[in-house]
């Protein structure tokens, strides 16, 4: 009996979920299902496009864990040198996910300026401001279209940055920036660009709908720098 391919169950899986998703989505678009709107075909296709994504990335780790085993294998059976080598690469690897080193790569440049249209009688001026939310919400949504490293100001994005609002300023990393705030995401410029571009997108509803300037473009090369701050943990541990 054949062994099935770890990817196939992946690819199977997925798509599986992800096709019943849109059979409810379609459904629940007009109640007597006979059309389906031009925003939902967006929608769906955003939708379609992330899941790529998804796929595409499962399927790398399974490679990779794949590949880790045949590097482990060879070191066990080996000398001490192909042991230290591999502790090496693994400390270099785990440097690189996790913002401590810095990186080359594609993918595109956000910028954020507070809007200059004129306000609508008894607006809040505080429509057309850029705040920490919006800078946080830009980050998700590159994150969620596969941005594989993330910078603010030349502030590194890693697990523990704080964004948070000081004034007409913004905070990252306890450095405290005015604007723009520009954010870059190395990544697949295709989909990172897309994500911004989308008309369901964050990046979209802020310029579109409350005015603020905002702009995209493409890199096809960029650095982005490492974290340079120090790490404090006051509550995770190693688990056993």
């Amino acid at each position: 009996m054949k062994k099935v391919n770890m990817e196939t169950i992946l690819l199977v899986a997925v798509m599986f979920v992800f096709g019943i998703s849109i059979s409810i989505q379609i459904k629940s678009s007009d109640p007597n299902n006979l059309f389906v709107t031009l925003n939902s075909i967006r929608e769906l296709g955003y939708q379609i496009d992330s899941a790529e994504i998804e796929v595409k990335k499962l399927e790398d780790l399974v490679l990779e864990r794949k590949k880790d085993i045949v590097k482990y294998e060879g070191a066990i059976g080996s000398n001490g040198e192909a042991i230290e080598s591999l502790i090496k690469e693994e400390h270099d690897k785990l440097k690189l996910v996790s913002g401590m080193q810095d990186v080359m790569g594609p993918g595109i440049i956000v910028s954020l300026k507070d809007g200059e249209r004129e306000l609508e009688d008894g607006e809040d001026p505080n429509d057309i401001l850029v705040h920490d939310r919006d800078v946080l919400e830009i980050v998700n949504d590159l994150k969620v279209a596969g941005a594989e490293a993330i910078s603010i100001n030349g502030e590194r994005v890693i697990s523990t940055s704080e964004i948070k609002c000081a004034g007409p300023t913004i905070t990252i990393n306890g450095s405290t920036y005015g604007q723009p705030f520009v954010i870059k995401a190395i990544g697949d410029p295709k989909h990172l660009e897309a994500s911004m571009l989308a008309p369901e997108s964050y990046a979209y509803i802020l310029k579109e709908v409350w005015g603020i300037d905002v702009k995209i473009a493409v890199a096809d090369e960029m650095k982005i720098e490492k974290y340079s701050g120090e790490l404090y943990f006051r509550y995770v541990k190693e688990g056993e």
